[in-house]
């Protein structure tokens, strides 16, 4: 494994709960490296979540089937965790697919593992309860752009924020992950 990838995760650690942890070692110690080949699922629904990924080259979309339509919930690229985080929380079968856009590489941490860790003392807890409020709040901002804005509004968003995925995604993923058909994700982009 890339060392680098560990220090990309002790970065993000450095930014979520800042570089006074001493429990660093302990934690990034307990991370195994996994690669997924594009298409590839990381789960599937189903499925017992047992592990938390955080994504160090590549991308995932996280997803639920409905009358044959695949309904995008969320993408998670770089510097991101990634789970199906209800099924990884409350050990009951993954509701979701989450699958591989690209080739990707990501370090993993086993629930029992974490749950270990958790236990050791209050600074540990406290790593578990900032990445829960992690996921929480980009979870919650998700649903906010997207119960109010417009589908263009929703794209013009994204095109801001993360330009390369419009270039990299298929037309269908993105129409998808903004909650529209891919005919409506057509004439908004001519529209522009």
């Amino acid at each position: 494994m890339n060392p680098g990838y560990r220090d990309q995760l002790r970065a993000y650690m450095n930014r979520t709960i800042g570089p006074k942890s001493d429990r660093w070692e302990s934690f990034s110690s307990a991370f195994e490296y996994v690669t997924y080949p594009k298409k590839s699922f990381l789960i599937r629904a189903g499925e017992l979540e047992n592990y938390l990924y955080f994504i160090v080259e590549g991308g995932t979309s996280s997803f639920f089937a409905k009358e044959g339509r695949e309904m995008c919930l969320d993408l998670w690229f770089a510097d991101h965790f990634v789970s199906s985080y209800v099924s990884f929380l409350t050990r009951q079968p993954s509701q979701i697919f989450i699958q591989a856009l690209f080739p990707t590489k990501a370090l993993r941490i086993h629930y029992d593992v974490l749950q270990a860790f958790y236990r050791q003392d209050e600074e540990s807890n406290k790593v578990g309860r900032l990445f829960a409020e992690g996921l929480y709040i980009s979870r919650t901002q998700r649903e906010i752009r997207f119960l109010s804005q417009t589908a263009e509004e929703r794209y013009l968003d994204l095109l801001q924020r993360q330009p390369e995925l419009i270039q990299q995604l298929p037309v269908k993923t993105i129409a998808s992950y903004l909650g529209i058909h891919p005919e409506s994700l057509s004439r908004i982009r001519k529209q522009l």
